[in-house]
């Protein structure tokens, strides 16, 4: 499927986490887009074939278009505003990475200054803390297992591998907190939903969110 040219250039700032894939896809997905109204800072979507994105979605296509019977991927992208000081342009990235794993993923154009030309509005560095406050809004409505801010990664970088998805080595009990703490980690900053397990022993800033979160600063 070809997506529609949202955002252009980069380098992207990703706003991204991990969630556990129970439900039928396509109600998964229904279930994403209808939290967006739990949150502070107001989604907006601007594609209107939200029905054919989702059915498209649902129904996968082959990785190997020369081979109907290979493994299938079932991938989303859909044109956002997010609103926070400032009216920004994001494109939502839905992947399925394994049989029980999903990734969200929210892109915005992460340079400092303005384009102008495709009409994207920079990160200044005194905006910064509104993504992490984005990331602890994104946690209080969905509650998801890990969640971080980088520039151009998601949290599948907190795997510590590189095989292509999906593929069971992204399965959702997987993910392991002694990821969180490793050295040289492109995130700023990260939640872990100590739901799962407890950390210990943790070096870098860090405080503690409702529903069992901890947000956990990385000082890069």
């Amino acid at each position: 499927m070809e997506w529609p040219q949202w955002l252009q250039g980069g380098p992207f700032l990703e706003v991204s986490f991990l969630l556990g894939l129970k439900k039928e896809k396509a109600e998964t997905i229904q279930e994403i887009t209808e939290k967006f109204s739990n949150m502070k800072s107001k989604i907006e979507i601007v594609d209107i074939n939200i029905s054919e994105i989702t059915d498209f979605f649902d129904r996968g296509y082959p990785y190997d278009e020369n081979n109907t019977s290979s493994l299938r991927l079932h991938s989303l992208r859909l044109r956002l505003y997010v609103y926070m000081s400032r009216k920004r342009k994001a494109t939502l990235q839905i992947e399925v990475v394994s049989s029980n794993a999903l990734l969200v993923n929210f892109w915005f154009y992460g340079d400092e200054l303005d384009e102008s030309e495709w009409g994207q509005i920079g990160i200044k560095r005194e905006e910064y803390d509104e993504f992490v406050g984005f990331l602890k809004e994104l946690y209080s409505v969905y509650k998801f297992k890990i969640g971080g801010i980088a520039i151009e990664e998601n949290v599948l970088g907190l795997f510590r591998i590189s095989e292509i998805y999906p593929n069971e080595l992204y399965r959702y009990e997987k993910i392991h907190p002694e990821n969180l703490l490793e050295q040289l980690s492109p995130f700023t900053h990260i939640i872990w939903n100590e739901k799962y397990k407890k950390l210990d022993h943790i070096t870098d800033i860090y405080s503690r969110l409702d529903n069992d979160g901890i947000l956990i600063e990385n000082r890069l």
